[in-house]
């Protein structure tokens, strides 16, 4: 994916308290996006953003032994969670959701002077507030007297409550793609480029290539969907959902551009399309830990079928 600079650039910086809510699918560009705008306006070194006494970073909580929260999930682990490649930091559990006690803690540090001009809050993965927490960011927003800066950073707009929604000024990074791919593997980490950097960490091609073939093989029902769900649980859930869903995207966008007749074509997109229709369903219930197995198993039969 690609991000236009100028939309970035709508993120101002002074003395002005100002709330805003930036949104797309790409979690790492869109928080390297805040990160550099704030490194370059404020004159801060990038990795020492989330260290400045002026700069607070609440994300999803890392929890101890006792379940005490000791920390903000970094953005890095944040995109490894999110493919279910890890679900602990060291030894510590990676929480659920952005609770009301991180806000509280949000408050205090919005009440305590700058050390210098200016106070900036990065609300990282804001869709992960519960509604505790996300009625008292509401009273927040509505109440702050000091000059401190709200960023909160999410996949769309849509995930956040409308009313904090009406009280930001929301900056949507996502544009359409124009960048060529060769092939299908080209494709996915267009679209999902940390993954790309950390490919051979994780055996990430590997993975790729072995899905898509069970996935054609299912489309072409050559192959058991039960069988195939077996060896999908093996692997982490939410990176197989990640690899067919960016494939049903790869095989329509091919049969749109196509000269595949028009009756064929028609028939497929409608089966593409059924099937992507129930991606956003099937991610929510593999991030609520819902059986992961029976979820996977009517994919397959999905994709056979």
């Amino acid at each position: 994916m690609k991000y236009l600079s100028k939309m970035i650039d709508q993120l101002i910086l002074d003395n002005i308290p100002r709330n805003y809510l930036v949104s797309s699918m790409n979690k790492n560009d869109r928080y390297l996006s805040v990160i550099n705008k704030i490194s370059n306006e404020l004159d801060i070194a990038v990795d020492s953003i989330c260290n400045n006494p002026d700069i607070k970073y609440v994300a999803l909580p890392v929890l101890d032994k006792l379940g005490k929260i000791i920390d903000s999930v970094p953005n890095e682990y944040i995109l490894l969670h999110s493919y279910g490649l890890i679900d602990k930091i060291d030894s510590n559990k990676i929480g659920t959701e952005i609770t009301i006690n991180q806000i509280r803690d949000l408050i205090s540090f919005t009440q305590i002077s700058a050390h210098k001009n200016k106070k900036i809050v990065i609300i990282n993965d804001a869709s992960k507030m519960n509604k505790e927490a996300s009625a008292a960011l509401l009273k927040t927003l509505e109440e702050v007297s000091s000059n401190c800066t709200f960023i909160l950073i999410a996949d769309s707009y849509k995930n956040i409550d409308e009313t904090i929604q009406s009280r930001c000024q929301i900056i949507n990074l996502e544009v359409n793609s124009s960048q060529d791919y060769g092939n299908y593997k080209e494709f996915f980490y267009l679209n999902h480029s940390f993954l790309k950097s950390i490919k051979s960490d994780y055996n990430i091609d590997s993975l790729i290539d072995e899905t898509v073939k069970q996935i054609e093989d299912l489309l072409s029902s050559s192959i058991d969907p039960i069988d195939t769900s077996f060896l999908w649980i093996k692997s982490p859930p939410k990176m197989i959902l990640e690899i067919v869903s960016l494939y049903v995207i790869y095989v329509a966008k091919n049969i749109i551009s196509s000269n595949t007749k028009i009756s064929i074509a028609n028939q497929n997109l409608k089966k593409l399309n059924y099937i992507y229709g129930l991606i956003p369903s099937i991610r929510q219930n593999i991030n609520m830990n819902i059986n992961s197995k029976y979820i996977l198993n009517n994919l397959a039969i999905e994709l056979a079928s």
